[in-house]
């Protein structure tokens, strides 16, 4: 393994100030200064609180205490020995959008620390990236250019600055700026990367060469160096120093596709066409899809002596490796995979600032969701689906979206416009059908799911989901032949066999054969408290309360407090004569069933039969007494 060696090393932001006067006033507050901010900033939020203000990015402070003691003492004299109470609380504003990952309402925030605190040099830093990560580029470009005329040796923003005018095409100018923060970080490989990516796209391949040399000084382990540094070798004809260098960048990330190709290019140059189909072989098995490398592997298996069968111009690159993903797409990849998702939104930002593409608004989205802001994943997926509208990939993934955020009406007529589309679809009839049963429209669930059926008979999740609908509309017959068809079809269906099990209790009948199902459900899940509680039931219905209560038991250790189970733990006892516990167990059910927690599924208990049940159960109490 080589994750350690594999890790990108040059993440904005690592790179500590050097003894810089302005490490920001906001950055060491005195013990003093702490205390009475802090108490400030608790009475700004006690007031927002209670005012309904505390998302506002416009609050007037001007008025308060605070602030007209501080700027009476500006006033006064120049000297402070505290901070603007503003700044402040933008700050700890701040920090709580950027906990709830409201980048925009952050970056916000961090514009009024500036404000009212201009010499912290690391919140214009934040203030840069925030934006940067909203996706604002322009706002932060304005932001980074004011920051660079206080601090113009700090080298994080003046990448941003690069990276910007970069995507604008303006190829010169973030030159300049790459090259002045290599001058200043000359220990991260970062701005030596992409200043040798543009000298590339120029034509300059010598000087494109020795910036990834410095860069590789910096991070002689950082794939993507090595990866640049062998394209430049290539492009100026040194193949032996391209070969190291892109087996260097393949043993550091076995993954980095796009460096093995080139490796594979660097053998057919020179002739070693066996070690070329080795590494095409090893590209196919990591993406069986490509069919430029199928073909150009059968192409050299038809030339019978594995020798080029053309010559080759000197730097020239085939039609595969001539176009080549933007260099901020790697770096978000890379970063991506390390889970460091911040770091990956950024440079997703920039590709399609660059150019608008599909794969880095899929990331995008996930990044999204995993940190729970669905609102920007749907966004991300209507942006996708202006891209390539016909594509069914994308329109279920925003229909899971909008189900996930509760807007399924949404989800209901994205599917139906898709159906018009590819009527014989039937994942996404079926997906319609999960899209009204999250309505309660059951009858048009059924309608659904019977034609996501039709198309694909074949589903043994259809038949169940099918039996679990027909069974909620009261049709018992139908909803026990589609269990049985989806065990037909796969026979170690354990919730399928639970159902059937649990129905048969319900109806007291057939419970032998309900316990036959339950012992294969549990074959496969033992630790189900479902299925337990399903099993209980069968004995309790077949009149052994004591095998009962220990299978309820069970599945009360396995599952989170659950209305039914309580009733059924109820009915157990009660049975027993514990009414002292039946009573216990049927206020427990009641107060889960009045007050649930999130969607329990299934039917809850009916709330006035729980009260009649614990008022017989206590009057029976008092009798015994």
């Amino acid at each position: 393994m080589r994750d350690a060696n594999c890790k990108l090393n040059f993440v904005r932001g690592t790179t500590q100030r050097r003894g810089s006067a302005a490490a920001g006033k906001l950055d060491q507050p005195s013990a003093c200064a702490k205390a009475g901010w802090l108490m400030l900033a608790a009475l700004f939020l006690t007031n927002c609180a209670t005012t309904g203000i505390s998302s506002s990015t416009n609050v007037d402070l001007s008025a308060s205490y605070a602030v007209e003691s501080f700027e009476n003492k500006k006033r006064q004299s120049q000297q402070l020995d505290a901070q603007d109470p503003r700044a402040y609380y933008h700050y700890l504003m701040a920090m709580k959008a950027e906990k709830e990952y409201q980048w925009r309402r952050a970056a916000s925030h961090y514009q009024e620390v500036v404000r009212h605190d201009p010499d912290a040099e690391r919140f214009h830093e934040k203030l840069v990236r925030l934006f940067l990560r909203a996706g604002q580029l322009e706002e932060a470009f304005r932001a980074g250019q004011n920051a660079l005329t206080r601090f113009s040796e700090n080298e994080n923003i003046r990448m941003v600055v690069g990276d910007i005018l970069a995507s604008r095409g303006k190829v010169e100018e973030a030159i300049a700026h790459y090259d002045r923060a290599g001058q200043v970080a000359a220990e991260n490989a970062r701005p030596a990367l992409l200043e040798g990516f543009l000298l590339e796209k120029l034509g300059r391949f010598d000087q494109a060469l020795e910036e990834y040399k410095k860069g590789t000084l910096a991070e002689p382990n950082n794939p993507l160096m090595q990866f640049y540094m062998g394209r430049a070798y290539l492009r100026v004809d040194q193949l032996q120093a391209a070969e190291k260098s892109l087996k260097k960048a393949v043993a550091l990330k076995p993954n980095l596709l796009h460096a093995r190709h080139y490796l594979a290019w660097v053998f057919e140059r020179q002739g070693r066409i066996a070690n070329a189909l080795k590494e095409y072989g090893l590209l196919l098995k990591l993406n069986p899809g490509n069919d430029s490398i199928k073909k150009r592997v059968s192409q050299l298996h038809a030339d019978g002596s594995l020798k080029p069968s053309h010559p080759q111009t000197e730097g020239a690159l085939p039609p595969g490796l001539q176009k080549q993903p933007s260099i901020h797409m790697h770096i978000a990849t890379i970063y991506f995979e390390q889970t460091l998702y911040m770091q990956a939104l950024e440079e997703f930002q920039l590709v399609v600032a660059e150019r608008d593409d599909k794969s880095p608004r899929v990331f995008m989205a996930r990044i999204y969701e995993l940190h729970g802001r669905l609102d920007l994943a749907a966004e991300e997926f209507e942006k996708l689906r202006k891209l390539e509208p016909e594509s069914m990939d994308i329109i279920l993934q925003a229909t899971r979206l909008y189900g996930l955020m509760k807007k399924t009406q949404n989800s209901v007529d994205l599917l139906i416009s898709a159906i018009a589309m590819e009527p014989d679809n039937d994942q996404l009839h079926h997906s319609l059908a999960l899209a009204y049963m999250a309505q309660n429209k059951n009858d048009k669930a059924v309608e659904s799911m019977s034609k996501a059926l039709a198309l694909n008979p074949q589903k043994d999740s259809y038949y169940f989901e099918l039996g679990a609908l027909m069974e909620k509309a009261g049709d018992y017959k139908g909803a026990v032949e589609n269990m049985k068809m989806a065990i037909e079809l796969n026979p170690l269906h354990s919730n399928a066999h639970n159902f059937l099990g649990y129905m048969y209790a319900l109806k007291g009948h057939d419970l032998d054969q309900a316990l036959v199902h339950l012992e294969k459900a549990l074959t496969t899940q033992p630790r189900n408290g479902y299925f337990l509680d399903s099993l209980g039931w069968i004995y309790f219905k077949k009149g052994e309360p004591e095998k009962a209560l220990t299978q309820i038991q069970k599945a009360m250790i396995y599952t989170d407090p659950d209305p039914v189970l309580y009733d059924h733990l109820g009915d157990i006892l009660f049975s027993l004569k514990n009414y002292d516990g039946a009573s216990g167990a049927w206020e427990n059910s009641l107060f889960l069933t009045v007050n649930p927690e999130g969607d329990l599924g299934g039917e809850l208990p009916d709330p006035q039969t729980l009260k009649d049940k614990i008022g017989k159960a206590q009057n029976l109490l008092q009798q015994s007494y």
